[in-house]
């Protein structure tokens, strides 16, 4: 089918994916459903956590809508995707292939996106091309190349930026909801979440996002940055530290680390004051986490597991594990502004 063909066509088809595709990102506003839509992109929102698209569409009554599209990935993926702003060129005809809200009107959750010149761009590291295999994005775009790992040589320890070593490299996890967070997630407004508002997170959500982040010395401490809302950390190490219970509780809580051997950093918080475990809405009271950071031989890798107990949100002791690699990459601070 040519491309002239395929914009005239693609307005309002239907089609299904899995929704297990979607669930991990709590995408529960957008239906299971995917529809195409074809316009004119009349506006492009380059930003964090999620960029946008407005499209105008033409309805059959020959009346128009302008139809908001929420990326399904932030522009801190894209650009490891080799999916650019260049790529989304206003006044120009567009198809979106997405899910639609099923709580506001013209707006979606965009997963693939057709240009003129033919080039798709799949907007999701889990996806294949819909339309065509020239494409930018998408599962086999967002495969991290683990030839290019820098010299472990120069001894730095934990202290560079960290890239996940790919969406599925060494992850794991388990969370065991209590009674009350599933209702609590059940009964969530995820339109109006806190995150949602660029509201900065607290431990531990921040700490379970497939973004890089970067360790840095403080002097005796650490400090931690995350790619996710650029949270910062400090890691206090020492044997004549504050007892916790002599701190205040804060949103990031009270970081105290230890080496347990030449290559493995053991971090223990507590004294968070922050009222979500997780976006999805569960709450949390009194978390308390263990952090492992388990440098290879080579120090070109490392092994994260966070340990997390909870008396409201968890019914016993949620983990979650990823792989981190040295690549030398950029360090991309996501900086959300809302639509």
């Amino acid at each position: 089918m040519s491309i002239k063909n395929l914009f005239s066509a693609a307005a309002f088809m239907l089609a299904l994916i899995p929704a297990a595709l979607m669930a991990h990102h709590s995408r529960s506003e957008f239906s299971d459903e995917v529809v195409e839509k074809q316009g004119e992109l009349v506006r492009v929102i380059w930003r964090n956590p999620h960029a946008g698209l407005d499209v105008r569409v033409t309805n059959e009554d020959g009346s128009e809508d302008v139809w908001r599209v929420e990326t399904f990935a932030s522009p801190n993926l894209f650009n490891r995707m080799g999916v650019e702003e260049a790529h989304f060129v206003v006044g120009e005809q567009i198809v979106i292939a997405g899910s639609e809200s099923t709580k506001r009107s013209n707006y979606m959750l965009g997963l693939n996106a057709l240009f003129e010149n033919g080039t798709e761009a799949v907007m999701s590291a889990t996806l294949e091309p819909r339309w065509s295999q020239e494409h930018v994005g998408g599962s086999d775009q967002a495969v991290v190349d683990l030839s290019t790992k820098v010299d472990g040589s120069e001894n730095k320890k934990l202290f560079r930026v960290w890239s996940i070593a790919g969406r599925t490299a060494g992850v794991s996890r388990s969370t065991p909801y209590s009674d009350t967070a599933r209702e609590q997630i059940a009964a969530f407004d995820t339109v109006n979440a806190p995150v949602a508002r660029c509201e900065t997170p607290g431990m531990p959500i921040f700490m379970t996002q497939p973004l890089s982040m970067v360790i840095e010395e403080q002097g005796d401490n650490m400090k931690l940055t995350t790619e996710y809302f650029g949270v910062e950390r400090t890691i206090h190490i020492g044997d004549d530290l504050p007892a916790p219970q002599d701190i205040e509780p804060s949103q990031n809580g009270y970081s105290v680390g230890r080496w347990q051997d030449d290559l493995t950093l053991v971090v223990e918080t507590s004294r968070v004051d922050y009222p979500y475990y997780s976006s999805n809405g569960a709450l949390q009271d009194g978390v308390r986490t263990i952090e492992y950071f388990r440098l290879s031989e080579d120090q070109t890798e490392m092994a994260y597991r966070i340990e997390i107990e909870d008396d409201l949100a968890l019914d016993g002791t949620a983990f979650y594990e990823r792989l981190f690699v040295a690549l030398g990459a950029e360090f991309i601070e996501l900086d959300c502004t809302l639509f």
